[in-house]
């Protein structure tokens, strides 16, 4: 009984559990769908929607017509059983053949737009052909509201004008209708040519597109016609349009209970005005008339046309819009009708070609209009023309001339009409033609009260600035006499503090002229020499100079004269007392206005410095010297005794038949080899031969050592041996050792050549590789560089560096045989 129960009680909780397990799953999937916003299926329902809704993005499945499409304009329109949409392809993810009349299904989603709600599609499938939608039929206010933006429609109208845009192949149809005009733009047309069309009743079906603004406000509209059978001819114009009856000009929008409305009418005229090609003015016996057109073609005035074009009201008489016109005949140039301002005011005269004499008030130029001030009958007027170029042709017209002036004459009506013979117009203006319709009755006198004003202003004027002026000058005077007076003592002072500075300078401050003669010395020059300053002026600098280096220090003057930047420069010179003076010379050449170059130059005593150096030199000779002792004598003795117990121990092993008898033996070879090279750095630290044998042979040691330790090709040649003292011949063999290691270790040289031979008058030291050579100016700047330039200025040498032209590096040395008396004045 117990266990049935708990077999039941277990039973009743699974199935709970599986109860409450189902519904969690339910309402997961419940919550999922929950969460996942609707995607939209009807155009009404986006046009529905806010800016704010819009721009949320909400996803679209769309099903409709595409009822114009032509991507390069970017007009992309379709349209379901709601309503039309545009649609963007910006974010397309596939690419299909799109074009008029095809269903398709749009996925993507809602955006603002720049004036209605949009589509931005993702994917789109084309489902076939479609069926246009029945179009709406509407009204110019209908389209003017903005209402029907995108949506199929259908107007009526007459043509006004239709002619095709090479811009954008399409036939634009200017369509006269109910409130307004607009226009149409379609691939095709229902007649041969775009003026067979013009003044036809016609029925036109597309897409109404809205223009707008950054505002999002409507301020144009056009129709899309998707299909040539979109364009119906409903009435035909006539064939013939001229055949029209022709009318009068005062007949025009007179009262008349019946008859055509909105079409063209003819008329005829002589031309009185034609400014371009699309200003026209013509006049009949009676009345005058503007004509908007865009026929080009030249009329000359005179000439009777006919005229046809769509009447429309204007300023105060009716116009004519979209006409075309063909010349009848010549004629005899227009008589122009003399008015006065009173009878131009009437209104009987407007459009017409009239002459008024007046008086010129002012001339000016606005934009590319020049117009005349004119007054006449105690009314004020403008007479205007319009030019392209830059000036005025009114220039010659001084104010006060009597003038007559030969135009149009246009009123301007006021906001006060009335009915009767006492109404005057607001205004009127003289439309001019050229500058030849301005004509010069009588020029103002010269002399009146106006310009006797100006004389005396202009000779008051004059009075007042001369004694302003003499202010003026008397003051500048003082100021600028203050200036000079200040000017010559800051010049006193500054030559005095330059001369005190020149004369108590720690270094010797000189001048030379270009042949080398010294034109000026300081009192450190005086000391430094040890002789009067009338002594050293005029006498040579080179006379100075030590004589083994008299002719180094004539080169480098004469490099220096010529402008040749050059380092400074150490030469030995002989005081007074016989004594050597070392001294480092900076130079540069120095112009002054009127008087020839001249050469300064400041001199540094360097004697104690260079003696100074020179021990520390010896030092680390020295130093040298001790470090390849020990290597030679105590390092090298030490592995020859370690190499010989190597050698018997090995005997050893071999005897016993041990294995490791062999690697004993080349334990011994490697020491031995160790040897051999510690040997090589002894003698690379201290040549033992140089002091022994001279510098060639330890040249000699030198190659051979760099040929076993680099395993480099080193030859020597050295066809003479100079004899060369020793202080001079270590730092030679030191400048050629620090070679031979530059052009192993960072030229990678597999060939180095070492020569040492005559060379006009002195010797030469040289070194020549087959290495990289010097790539840049840095690669000559390392340490070991400078060391050897700094040897070489020791010895009063001359170190020369460089890359040959076949590859490879070289280093010159260039130095006296017979240098030991200038080495111990160093």
């Amino acid at each position: 009984m117990n266990l049935s129960r708990s077999t039941a009680s277990f039973a009743k909780n699974l199935r709970n559990r599986i109860l409450l397990v189902s519904f969690l799953a339910h309402f997961s999937v419940f919550a999922q769908n929950a969460s996942q916003p609707v995607s939209l299926q009807t155009a009404e329902q986006i046009r529905q929607m806010s800016i704010a809704d819009a721009e949320e993005h909400r996803p679209v499945r769309l099903r409709g017509v595409v009822t114009f499409f032509d991507e390069s304009q970017f007009y992309q329109f379709v349209q379901d059983d709601t309503a039309g949409l545009y649609f963007n392809l910006g974010n397309l993810q596939n690419q299909v053949p799109l074009a008029s009349g095809q269903l398709i299904e749009i996925e993507g989603q809602t955006d603002k737009g720049e004036y209605a709600p949009i589509i931005t599609a993702k994917q789109i499938n084309i489902l076939g052909e479609g069926k246009f939608p029945a179009a709406k039929p509407v009204s110019y206010e209908q389209l003017a509201s903005g209402q029907e933006d995108s949506q199929f429609v259908e107007i009526h109208g007459i043509v006004r004008s239709a002619r095709k845009d090479e811009q954008d192949k399409y036939f634009s149809i200017e369509l006269a209708t109910g409130g307004g005009r607009l226009t149409a733009l379609t691939a095709k047309l229902p007649v041969a040519r775009g003026e067979d069309l013009v003044d036809s009743t016609v029925r036109i079906r597309g897409v109404c597109v809205s223009h707008f603004n950054r505002q999002r406000q409507l301020f144009d509209l056009r129709l899309l016609v998707p299909r040539a059978e979109d364009v119906a001819i409903e009435i035909p114009a006539p064939r013939d349009p001229f055949a029209t009856p022709t009318q009068r000009i005062e007949q025009l929008l007179q009262f008349t209970p019946h008859g055509p409305y909105g079409h063209r009418v003819k008329v005829e005229g002589t031309v009185v005005c034609r400014l371009n090609d699309e200003t026209l003015y013509i006049e009949d016996k009676t009345e005058g008339l503007y004509v908007e057109t865009k026929q080009p073609g030249a009329l000359l005035v005179g000439e009777k046309v006919e005229v046809l074009g769509f009447p429309a009201k204007g300023e105060y008489t009716p116009m004519l819009q979209d006409a075309i016109f063909r010349k009848i005949e010549s004629g005899p140039l227009p008589k122009p009708d003399n008015i006065t301002a009173d009878e131009a005011l009437k209104g009987t005269h407007d459009c017409r070609l009239v002459r008024i004499e007046a008086t010129v008030l002012d001339r000016a130029r606005h934009s590319r209009e020049q117009f005349l001030v004119l007054q006449s009958g105690g009314f004020i007027f403008h007479a205007y023309l319009e030019r392209k170029g830059t000036g005025t042709d009114f220039v010659y017209l001084q104010n006060g001339t009597k003038v007559a002036v030969t135009g149009i004459c246009l009123i301007e009506t006021g906001d006060d009409w009335h009915a009767g013979e006492a109404w005057r117009a607001k205004s009127f203006r003289i439309l001019l033609r050229s500058a030849g319709d301005i004509f010069v009755l009588k020029r103002p006198p010269w002399w009146n009260l106006q310009k006797l004003f100006w004389i005396v202003g202009i000779l008051g004027f004059v009075v007042i600035a001369a004694f302003a002026w003499v202010a003026i000058l008397r003051r500048r005077v003082h100021k600028q006499t203050g200036i000079i007076r200040q000017k010559l003592q800051t010049e006193a002072a500054l030559k005095k503090r330059y001369e005190n500075l020149f004369e108590n300078a720690n270094d010797m401050v000189f001048t030379t002229d270009l042949a080398g003669r010294i034109t000026s010395i300081n009192k450190t020059g005086e000391e430094l020499l040890q002789r009067p300053r009338g002594k050293i002026l005029s006498a040579k600098l080179v006379d100075f100079v030590a004589d083994e280096q008299r002719a180094a220090a004539g080169e480098w003057l004469a490099q220096v004269v010529k402008g040749i930047e050059s380092p400074p420069t150490e030469f030995d010179f002989f005081a007074g007392s016989g004594q050597r003076v070392r001294l480092e010379i900076g130079t540069r050449i120095v112009e002054q206005d009127g008087k020839p170059p001249e050469v300064e130059g400041i001199a540094r005593d360097i004697t104690e410095r260079k003696r100074l150096e020179k021990e520390i030199l010896e030092i680390s000779n020295q130093e040298q010297r001790r470090i390849g002792h020990d290597l030679h004598d105590g390092v090298c003795q030490q592995l020859a005794g370690i190499a010989y117990r190597m050698d018997v121990l090995a005997d050893e092993l071999q005897e016993k038949g041990v294995a490791e008898s062999a690697e004993a033996e080349k334990i011994g070879a490697l020491i031995n080899e160790a040897i051999t090279q510690t040997r090589g750095v002894a003698r690379g630290l201290f040549p033992v031969r140089l002091e022994e044998n001279g510098l060639a042979m330890a040249l000699e040691d030198l190659a051979a050592n760099a040929q076993n330790l680099f395993k480099v090709h080193c030859e020597l040649s050295c066809p003479e041996s100079p004899a060369i003292e020793n202080g001079v011949a270590q730092h030679l063999y030191y400048i050629a050792q620090e070679a031979v290691v530059n052009a192993v270790k960072h030229g990678n040289a597999s060939r180095i050549s070492i020569s040492l031979a005559r060379s006009n008058g002195r010797f030469a030291l040289t070194v020549n590789d087959n290495g990289a050579g010097f790539q840049s100016p840095r690669e000559s700047g390392g340490m070991g560089i400078r060391i050897m330039h700094y040897r070489a200025r020791v010895i009063g040498a001359k170190l020369n560096l460089g890359s040959r032209s076949e590859g490879g590096a070289q280093v010159t040395c260039v130095f006296h045989s017979a240098l030991q008396n200038s080495v111990q004045g160093n």
